[in-house]
């Protein structure tokens, strides 16, 4: 729900009702991944739709998934999908 917004470990687990230790176990137990790689999964998702669905600068769908650093949203946005925002538009 917050995604867009700075998140810490803290404010995730403070959302579901755990402490930051416990929603780390639950989380690596069913998913085999850290909660940093699930709030990341969930701002790529995001943003894929927002390249899809927009056209809006990719600064701006940066921003609105809560990455305030366009350059760091791009290199995560490559790393994540293999290619950079612009070409995942593009295609």
């Amino acid at each position: 729900r917050r995604h867009g917004e700075p998140l810490s470990l803290r404010d995730v687990a403070g959302e579901v009702g755990m402490t930051p230790g416990h929603l780390t176990t639950v989380v690596r137990r069913r998913t085999g991944r850290t909660v940093v790689d699930w709030i990341i999964e969930r701002r790529m998702a995001e943003a894929r739709g927002l390249l899809t669905d927009t056209d809006l600068p990719v600064a701006e769908v940066a921003r609105r998934v809560g990455v305030g650093d366009p350059g760091y949203f791009s290199r995560l946005f490559g790393r994540t999908h293999g290619m950079s925002p612009r070409e995942w538009r593009n295609r």
